[in-house]
């Protein structure tokens, strides 16, 4: 997982969030309706979401297998949690074959992490998060979503 803000020096970022983060430097997303943009096809792609964020004590954490996220957010703030990959954890909804996305049981000990305007967080394949959590209270965001297929 790594927190960052937009216009920071991305030269020690891997490639290809270098490539993402750049994309996101010079592509104003704040303008876009919701929905699914395409940058490298089925390898890269963006989802500008406008959520309403919800209670810390709703959502389930979730976790993808072969796309990494970046999550900006765009308009608002948002809480959101986070653990490490936990291999032992069963899914109890299991959509990884078709949406590449499982949720698993609330857990304790989740790290908080709040983004304001412009910034981002990535979380790699198996790193649990759990997006669009308030953090005073529920409010409408705007969002956007850097999918990269890692694998």
């Amino acid at each position: 997982m790594y927190i960052g803000k937009l216009n920071q020096d991305t030269s020690y970022f891997p490639e290809p969030l270098a490539s993402a983060i750049r994309h996101l430097n010079c592509t104003d997303y704040s303008g876009h309706e919701a929905g699914k943009y395409p940058i490298e096809g089925e390898r890269m792609f963006a989802i500008v979401q406008e959520p309403f964020t919800q209670s810390w004590e709703t959502g389930y954490p979730e976790f993808h297998a072969r796309y990494i996220d970046i999550q900006l957010v765009l308009e608002g703030e948002e809480a959101i949690g986070y653990l490490p990959p936990n291999s032992t954890l069963c899914p109890h909804e299991d959509f990884l074959a078709d949406r590449d996305i499982a949720f698993v049981p609330q857990q304790t000990r989740e790290t908080r992490i709040v983004l304001t305007k412009g910034m981002f967080a990535v979380f790699f394949p198996g790193e649990l998060h759990r997006p669009c959590r308030a953090v005073d209270r529920g409010m409408q965001i705007k969002k956007v979503v850097i999918k990269i297929l890692a694998k």
